[in-house]
């Protein structure tokens, strides 16, 4: 019997046609045609020439030879040719299993390792283009693309693709013909054309400023599909754009219907497509009657689009006019230095100033706001106040020499008296009202600049506003009465006391600042409606109990990354049971809650630097006596919150590791505890171990939590009450009520800074209030009933929670009677040298027996430790023991 053998890598007749589906060219295009993986999987004929079998003739049949895999042949294999052999092979393997990337290394592997004739080399370099199409990889697929274009040998699937390649590098123009020039060809050979060409036809042809081109395009699109929201929006804004209301009309009531434009999102998604195809009055006047029909909300963001609108359209007084309601709802330096611009190009210099000095109030020295100061106090002829302004950016650097030239002229004795002359022939400037137009098919609207009230609000009913969320889901606008500002991102290093380092104790940003008032058993009345039923009742027991009111200061911040993974989690963290999270990763969870277990997640999950180090101390406080002091360790390491290494917690169910211990130093262990805590405790439960003092071994004991004592306490606080709660939320239904505007104890800085003995703090009865500071802000209200078949001491517990940092910051813990017994009180410190917040002291108050227990308390203790280096390894129960046991 004769058989032939032959080289490896022949493993199909290079006679088979390719077969298979579409590839895509990006998230938003398909290329027609075979697909491009499967090309890997065809040797063609010119492989043949380059890889030539090998045959001979066998008298027998050899003996079977055991198989190897292609990746242990590429682990022994050292001849640069076999190795593209078997790369090629990989790929191959790997394009059939749909994993172009992987596919694409293989051959890139292949490539590199230059052993192939150049015939060869060029076809292993097309099938990597195509794996590029698929992948989405323009930044190595344009050159190749270029190049098949330039040779004139370019099909539709590379027209379409480097057409693709063009828009994601906003080369409109160069664009255009391709995707023109690949649909008519792909319609010549009989082929459909896919919705995705020509919308990215219509996107590059809006964003070329050739709408009449766009809208045929659009039409038919939308006819071919008319499931996308944004080609309705665009085809509105086009018609828009041209004036034609009627149309617009139509278009967006067939939107309507469909459910496109049924929210204030889709409206504000056509208000920015008018705006982006250059028709910033068209956006604008929509904007202005979608806010006047009460479809948009007039909240500090509405507001700040429309200001921006119509100052892209040139309309200075309207612009002024929803300039001021922006200040009014969420002001800021940079709506100022808007609204300053404005009036100096209108010639309005006492306006300017005051807007400028309004910025520069809100943190805005540089240089170039307190030049247009100085000139706009030049321009009343104020030289005084000039020069002073010219002095101040004489400082700045970048403005030293021009403001220098401003102080010789004004110096100089000229300058008054042609200020003088010039503010005198200067006319005050008279506006006519603005006809908007009637873009939405409507009477046309008249708007004067007085339509949204002024910067104070005079003239104006009250509103109840809900501004845009911030990135982690708090309301970024002010409060209706502005008593709470609008967020502005916090804290920044510009704002840290001056010659604080990273690593020292906190010290008190508004240390300078005096208290706006303080509530009294005498004023209790006036502030009721804005006190929590835990503060009342401290001041219904305790008659020189007080409250230091300040001005409430947004001051918490986080980082970027856990900015962006808030926004992430929205749509994909879930909650699989009370205590399973699952889908969200190092952000916020639910930067919109839907329950009020959600927003306990959050406060569970919230962000606390990656790890931290830290001895504090606690004490309990009886009615008479000196306090209880003990020292307690913790060293925890964040695993879901961590920037630098987040958990994924559909491979590894662990929140952090936390290990703490009782004594007089770090290194002084009388009672340790090793918690894992986990995200799904539907798999496995918080692991707890213990070391007790003089017993060299570690306990893994059961799950611990509820209303079991906490260490050192004097049973005034339960494990589930450490960090205001922690632990598993299954014996509670929580129900979320909702939000409130409360004075909460915040920005808390003087009770750690070292200003006060931890004996000057504790004093008998309740804390020293003395070094207390409280701000009004909004938090979130959830109540916590007992679930039917639980039990635990706390029948009822009402939390409230931070909206700016989910930190809970109070709760009111009521007995199985209904009757309030324990209330704690979480002092919010911003640790704005790590970008986040956390509750210390934390006090609870015992309504029974009078007395109280504080922890986390740190002025006399060394500053805590951030971002020290930790591994799993650390948190191993033998590697805990061997460590700290005696």
């Amino acid at each position: 019997m004769k058989t032939r053998t032959s080289m490896p890598g022949h493993g199909r007749s290079t006679a088979e046609p390719p077969t298979g589906p579409y590839c895509r060219v990006s998230r938003r295009l398909r290329l027609p045609g075979q697909a491009a993986v499967l090309l890997l999987l065809v040797p063609m004929a010119v492989q043949a020439q380059q890889y030539r079998s090998e045959t001979r003739e066998l008298e027998s049949v050899p003996p079977a030879v055991e198989q190897k895999s292609a990746q242990e042949l590429l682990r022994t294999t050292k001849d640069p040719y076999a190795k593209s052999l078997l790369l090629r092979d990989l790929a191959a393997q790997a394009a059939q299993s749909g994993d172009a990337g992987a596919a694409a290394r293989y051959l890139e592997q292949a490539l590199a390792q230059n052993a192939l004739s150049g015939i060869a080399e060029q076809q292993l370099r097309e099938q990597l283009s195509q794996l590029y199409l698929s992948s989405g990889d323009y930044q190595k697929l344009v050159p190749q693309l270029e190049a098949q274009v330039k040779s004139g040998k370019a099909g539709v699937e590379t027209l379409i693709a480097l057409g693709s390649a063009y828009i994601e590098q906003k080369r409109y123009s160069a664009a255009i013909p391709l995707l023109q020039r690949g649909m008519r060809e792909a319609a010549a050979q009989k082929r459909r054309i896919d919705p995705s060409w020509r919308r990215a036809l219509a996107a590059a042809l809006l964003a070329a400023g050739r709408e009449r081109e766009a809208l045929p395009e659009l039409e038919k699109l939308l006819a071919e599909d008319p499931t996308q929201r944004d080609d309705w929006m665009r085809l509105a804004a086009i018609h828009l754009k041209a004036g034609d209301k009627s149309r617009a009309a139509a278009v967006m009531e067939i939107a309507g219907r469909l459910g496109f434009l049924g929210d204030t999102e889709s409206r504000l998604r056509l208000v920015t497509l008018t705006a982006q195809i250059g028709a910033p009055f068209e956006a604008a006047s929509t904007l202005a009657e979608f806010i006047e029909r009460k479809q948009v909300p007039l909240n500090g963001e509405s507001a700040t689009l429309l200001a921006s609108l119509w100052i892209a359209a040139r309309e200075s007084q309207l612009a002024l006019a929803a300039l001021d309601d922006a200040i009014r709802l969420a002001p800021s330096a940079r709506l100022y230095q808007q609204r300053a611009q404005l009036h100096m190009d209108r010639e309005e210099y006492g306006e300017a100033a005051r807007a400028l000095s309004a910025a520069i109030e809100r943190g805005a020295r540089d240089g170039a706001t307190l030049m247009a100061l100085g000139m706009a106090r030049y321009q009343q002829a104020d030289i005084d106040a000039a020069l002073q302004a010219f002095r101040e950016a004489q400082a700045q650097g970048a403005s030293r020499k021009l403001a220098g030239d401003w102080i010789e002229y004004l110096e100089s004795g000229r300058a008054r008296e042609q200020a003088m002359a010039a503010a005198a022939q200067r006319r005050v400037r008279s506006d006519e009202p603005v006809r908007l137009g009637g873009r939405l098919g409507d009477a046309p609207v008249t708007v004067t600049a007085a339509a949204t009230g002024d910067a104070d609000g005079a003239g104006a009913a009250p509103r109840t506003v809900r501004g845009g969320l911030t990135p982690i889901g708090a309301e970024a606008s002010a409060s209706a009465d502005g008593s709470i500002p609008a967020w502005t991102g916090g804290l920044t290093q510009a704002q840290w006391p001056s010659g604080f380092r990273k690593g020292e104790r906190l010290r008190d940003p508004f240390a300078g600042e005096r208290p706006l008032f303080t509530i009294t058993r005498d004023n209790l009345a006036r502030y009721r409606e804005r006190l929590s039923q835990g503060h009342l009742a401290l001041f219904a027991r305790y008659p020189g109990y007080t409250m230091p009111v300040y001005a409430t200061r947004r001051s918490v911040s986080y980082p970027q990354a856990i900015y962006e993974a808030s926004q992430a989690n929205i749509g994909r963290a879930r909650l699989l049971g009370p205590d399973a999270l699952a889908g969200a990763k190092l952000g916020v969870p639910f930067p919109k809650p839907q329950s009020g277990v959600e927003v306990m997640w959050n406060h569970r999950t919230r962000y606390r630097g990656n790890s931290v180090e830290a001895q504090t101390t606690q004490a309990v406080v009886q009615p008479r006596g000196s306090p209880i002091y003990l020292k307690q360790t913790e060293r925890v390491w964040f695993r879901y919150g961590n920037t630098d290494d987040p958990v994924d917690l559909s491979k590894q169910n662990i929140l952090l590791y936390y290990l703490t211990w009782f004594g007089k130093t770090r290194n002084e262990v009388d009672f340790l505890a090793l918690v894992h805590e986990s995200a799904n405790s539907l798999e496995n439960p918080r692991n707890i171990w213990v070391l007790p003092p003089g017993i060299p071994r570690m306990f893994r004991v059961p799950p611990v939590g509820y209303d079991q004592p906490f260490v050192g306490s004097d049973g005034l606080m339960f494990i589930d009450m450490v960090d205001m709660y922690n632990g598993a939320f299954d014996r509670y239904v929580w129900k979320l009520l909702g939000k409130r505007e409360l004075y909460i104890p915040y920005n808390g800085f003087r009770i750690g800074d070292g200003s006060y003995s931890y004996d000057a703090l504790l004093t008998p009865h309740h804390f020293n209030q003395e070094a207390t500071r409280y701000e009004l802000h909004r938090v979130w209200v959830i109540e916590a009933t007992e679930r039917s078949g639980k039990r635990h001491s706390f029948g009822t517990r009402t939390f409230y929670v931070d909206e700016d940092s989910w930190n809970v910051v109070l709760v009111e813990n009521e007995d199985r009677s209904g009757q309030l017994w324990r209330f704690q009180e979480g002092h919010l410190l911003p640790f704005y040298d790590g970008a986040f917040a956390n509750t210390a002291p934390m006090l609870v108050y015992d309504f029974k027996d009078g007395r109280y227990f504080a922890s986390r308390l740190s002025a006399e203790d060394r500053p805590p430790e951030y971002g020290v280096p930790m591994r799993d390894a650390e948190f191993v129960p033998a590697a805990v023991r061997a460590r700290y046991a005696r």
